[in-house]
């Protein structure tokens, strides 16, 4: 897997194509929700052949020359995609799962909009700041 995993690489740093897709976070040099994810289905024993080889593309992604300091990890998007196939669903049910995930957020966010600001402004995504809830710890494991 780990040979596989590397030659993958190798063909997507020579095609240009990073990151590649369920790989990187915009913010977080590891994402925790894909972490977390990722250790609830270690410990409900359903990480198999995908969870083995999307850490194994982490890996690979980690160690590649041409890639040192650069930090890919596995983010929610693969972790959920990893451990939909463990589970044996089909792959139009994980892209399901994965815009089902974002709906609390974007609710979210447009609630704080309707609330706090004026409609159809325009919004220059360089010049804000986030100022909403601090980062809070996920727990390591459930109780």
């Amino acid at each position: 897997m780990a040979a596989a995993a590397a030659e993958l690489v190798d063909r997507i740093v020579e095609q240009g194509e990073l990151p590649p897709p369920g790989f990187g976070h915009r913010f977080h040099s590891v994402d925790p929700r894909a972490t977390r994810l990722m250790q609830l289905a270690h410990e409900l024993e359903f990480d198999q052949e995908y969870s083995q080889l999307i850490r194994a593309i982490e890996h690979a992604l980690s160690c590649h020359a041409s890639l040192k300091g650069r930090s890919l990890p596995v983010n929610i998007d693969g972790a959920i995609a990893a451990v939909c196939g463990d589970i044996g669903l089909p792959s139009e049910v994980a892209d399901t799962l994965l815009i089902i995930s974002r709906i609390p957020g974007l609710a979210a966010h447009a609630l704080e909009e309707q609330r706090r600001e004026k409609p159809m402004r325009a919004i220059d995504p360089t010049s804000y700041v986030y100022d909403g809830p601090s980062d809070r710890r996920v727990p390591e494991r459930r109780k």
